[in-house]
């Protein structure tokens, strides 16, 4: 009998941390499913303007157990929340974290170094940061965000006049405007206009 209890303690004992790792999968899981639940309410409230639930919901999110690529999105979506909300430097940290390996914080961040424009790098930096991407291959994930192909193109080609560099500034303007209906008024039009004014456009 008192063999028989001993087995039964060792066999448990031996389970017991197979049950406490069931346990941290579980939790883990659990946080994965709040994050995306947070992010998305983020992503939403950015899609009908209110920014500050957003911002509060990426901050949330950010303080779950997340994955790397939930990680990303809650940067790049607090970075937007912030720079929509008229906070532009203070989303520069956000974007940092998250541009390496999105598209949207690219442009987020480009666009806050533009800018901030500290110096004539943050220029540069946002001109060779879009360049990489390069606009080309832009395509937008949150309809919130109201991103074109043609609005990256001219933010690309506003950094490379910037920049000092004229000639990718008037090849971006001239794809910008080609895939933009230049509606008067719009942002493309208005730097369109700008480079002609400057008589860049060819």
């Amino acid at each position: 009998m008192k063999r028989a209890k001993y087995l039964l303690l060792i066999i448990v004992l031996m389970a017991f941390p197979m049950i406490q790792n069931c346990g941290t999968s579980s939790r883990s899981t659990s946080s994965i499913i709040v994050a995306d639940n947070l992010i998305n309410e983020g992503w939403e409230a950015i899609k009908i303007g209110n920014y500050e639930t957003a911002r509060t919901s990426f901050e949330q999110a950010l303080n779950e157990n997340l994955t790397t690529a939930q990680r990303v999105n809650a940067n790049n979506g607090y970075g937007w929340a912030l720079s929509k909300a008229g906070n532009i430097t203070e989303a520069i940290p956000y974007f940092e974290k998250a541009y390496a390996s999105d598209n949207e914080a690219k442009v987020g961040l480009a666009g806050c170094l533009i800018y901030r424009h500290m110096s004539s790098s943050d220029y540069v930096r946002a001109a060779e940061m879009l360049g990489n991407m390069p606009p080309e291959k832009f395509a937008q994930v949150h309809s919130g965000l109201a991103l074109s192909s043609g609005k990256v193109h001219a933010l690309a080609a506003l950094a490379y006049a910037l920049a000092g560099d004229e000639e990718n500034a008037t090849r971006y303007m001239n794809k910008a405007a080609a895939m933009d209906s230049l509606i008067a008024g719009t942002t493309v039009d208005k730097i369109d206009e700008a480079f002609e004014l400057l008589d860049w456009k060819k």
